[in-house]
């Protein structure tokens, strides 16, 4: 009689060798280059996960200082610190990380990271589950999201996030739980994580991905990663090392948009994000935190994209219940 195989995924591992640390944390998180040395604490590492193939929670600790480089996967991963200190993106858009401040490891190019005694919490979605509850979300297939680790989720969306995995957390945890219980939670969890990086409507086509067109690249990657700032079509031109002229040319060619229609779709988008997260009573607020001064102007826009106005959208908003963290 065969046996079904439990497709719980269940690790727990620890130990004081620090090569035997650098293998086991390159090879799950898809690295390369990985090095440590040891810091003023005696070295020791734990690893910690569990879930199944859709979802799993994780817990690291890593007592010493490690860098390294991580590429893309198959999956989306978000990751707080509870202990020690870290940079994030290192030589690109480098980013000191704060305790308990969520970010997401980019997923369409490698980056560098810079550890030293973290211990930190990761939650980690299968690519293809993700997409699909994006795709459910936009009533559209995807071919892949981005989800844009430079711009800091705002304080209602990480409320929501600690609330639902809190939630999730507890319940995985029980051995009893079902298969479809934990599908429901995988989606409550991907939706929270969606709100605090919403993913980018429109993608980097392949022809963006050569490198004749790597200014324009820069220019998006620079519109997403300061879109609540009162950037200009000049200071994007400036950031990508182009014209003007070369700029807007750029953008009617690929996206079939000028670069003030992208950044206002941008920044659409955050406000629609942020409206599925936050209390009553903040539209205004939102809008202005994402450059719509007029909130005539702003509605109309807001309507045009997602087909409802924006108080709508707020007053469809479930309201997150307290839960111990």
């Amino acid at each position: 009689m065969s046996t079904v195989p439990d497709p719980r995924v269940h690790i727990d591992l620890d130990g004081t060798d620090i090569g035997q640390a650098i293998d086991l944390f390159q090879d799950g998180y898809n690295g390369n280059t990985f090095a440590a040395e040891r810091s003023d604490r005696p070295f020791f590492y734990r690893h910690t996960a569990i879930g199944d193939a859709a979802m799993t929670l994780r817990t690291t600790r890593f007592d010493g200082h490690v860098t390294g480089e991580i590429a893309p996967a198959e999956e989306y991963v978000v990751s707080w610190l509870t202990e020690g200190r870290g940079h994030f993106d290192v030589g690109r858009l480098d980013a000191q990380l704060d305790l308990g401040q969520p970010m997401v490891f980019t997923t369409d190019r490698p980056f560098v990271f810079d550890f030293i005694d973290v211990k930190q919490n990761l939650v980690h979605f299968d690519r293809a589950t993700l997409d699909g509850i994006v795709a459910a979300q936009r009533g559209t297939a995807v071919q892949a999201v981005h989800l844009d680790h430079t711009v800091p989720p705002s304080d209602a969306s990480i409320r929501a996030w600690r609330n639902t995995i809190a939630l999730v957390s507890r319940t995985v945890r029980d051995e009893a739980s079902s298969p479809l219980l934990h599908a429901e939670l995988t989606r409550l969890a991907a939706v929270a994580l969606l709100g605090m990086f919403p993913p980018a409507r429109t993608t980097v086509t392949a022809v963006l991905e050569s490198a004749k067109n790597a200014h324009l690249r820069t220019a998006i990657e620079y519109i997403h990663a300061n879109a609540h700032l009162p950037i200009t079509t000049t200071s994007i031109a400036a950031a990508a090392g182009i014209s003007i002229r070369a700029l807007q040319e750029g953008f009617q060619r690929h996206l079939d948009m000028t670069p003030n229609t992208f950044l206002r779709g941008v920044r659409l988008d955050r406000a629609h994000q942020d409206l599925t997260t936050t209390g009553p009573g903040q539209v205004a607020t939102i809008a202005r935190r994402w450059g719509f001064g007029n909130l005539g102007r702003f509605a109309k826009a807001y309507g045009e994209r997602f087909g409802e106005s924006p108080s709508t959208t707020l007053e469809a908003t479930p309201r997150q219940s307290t839960l111990p963290g």
